[in-house]
């Protein structure tokens, strides 16, 4: 099997004149771009993505929210069509020709999202906790609460700095909280907007068209996320593996319990005789894109 050291780089891409955050791992034509659940960072796919480079995969996560700027926020910004472009223009960044999209939540939708856009430069789609109809069901209350929280919750920020000041510093759910708290709040804001007004996820007659394998990862012990748009989303897609992982947490703490699939899936995915020719390289972000 492929190895490859897990180099890492961050920094910021300028996509469409926005600044993005990215964080990339390893090398090579087998590119993965992952996009973040709802309010999270590209942190959270780090464990994923750094086992995925040591097997020889070249692995970008991307955030969902913005860097500060001095103008607010734009909702615009947040649709998950949004979300999707920018996943292909960060595959325009790098110089790539085709990718592998996926992602959690949100993220998945913004996968599923850059599949639509680009058919042809799509190698497959990774899929962690799809939010579809009922999805939108639970989301559109914590929207409406998170928006009201990010817009005037300054106490409760307050509050929330101090308690996690007392954490475990190296944890993976300590930085995630330090990045929620770091992250510009009106641009957080305006992504709860931009997805209370915007589609979070394509219509099923588009999801129907999309025709390159997908790898679906439902768990049954999510709150947030109903499993049944799992089983909805396999059955929109033809060409598509359901797998089931033990809780939301699995990629981040045991994430060699799913690993053996995913890298399956990848390897088969990027096999495919029309892939193999155009994923002769891929270069690294180079040092003028990163600032």
């Amino acid at each position: 099997m492929q190895r490859s050291h897990a180099r890492r780089r961050e920094g910021y891409v300028v996509i469409d004149g926005k600044r993005v955050g990215i964080t990339e791992f390893g090398a090579g034509g087998r590119l993965v771009i992952l996009a973040p659940s709802l309010m999270l960072s590209r942190r959270m796919h780090e464990p994923l993505a750094q086992e995925l480079a040591r097997r020889g995969f070249h692995v970008v996560c991307v955030n969902n929210v913005l860097a500060a700027k001095h103008e607010p926020g734009d909702p615009d910004d947040y649709s998950a069509e949004a979300l999707g472009r920018r996943m292909v223009g960060l595959l325009d960044a790098l110089g790539g020709e085709v990718a592998v999209f996926g992602g959690t939540s949100i993220g998945a939708s913004a996968a599923l999202e850059a599949a639509v856009l680009e058919p042809n430069r799509t190698v497959g789609i990774i899929v962690e906790a799809p939010l579809l109809d009922r999805g939108a069901l639970r989301l559109a209350p914590i929207l409406t609460i998170a928006h009201e929280v990010l817009s005037r919750g300054h106490v409760l920020f307050w509050l929330a700095r101090r308690f996690a000041g007392v954490l475990p510093a190296e944890s993976l759910a300590t930085r995630l909280w330090w990045d929620f708290l770091s992250a510009s709040r009106t641009e957080q804001a305006a992504m709860m907007q931009g997805l209370m007004l915007g589609r979070i996820a394509p219509p099923r007659r588009e999801r129907r068209r999309i025709s390159v394998p997908v790898l679906v990862l439902r768990s049954r012990r999510d709150p947030l996320h109903a499993a049944a748009d799992s089983d909805r989303l396999a059955g929109d897609i033809p060409d598509t593996q359901l797998h089931d992982i033990e809780s939301p947490t699995t990629l981040r703490g045991n994430v060699r319990m799913v690993s053996p699939a995913i890298v399956s899936y990848l390897s088969e995915a990027f096999a495919a005789p029309w892939v193999i020719a155009r994923t002769i390289y891929t270069p690294n972000i180079g040092d003028s894109y990163l600032n």
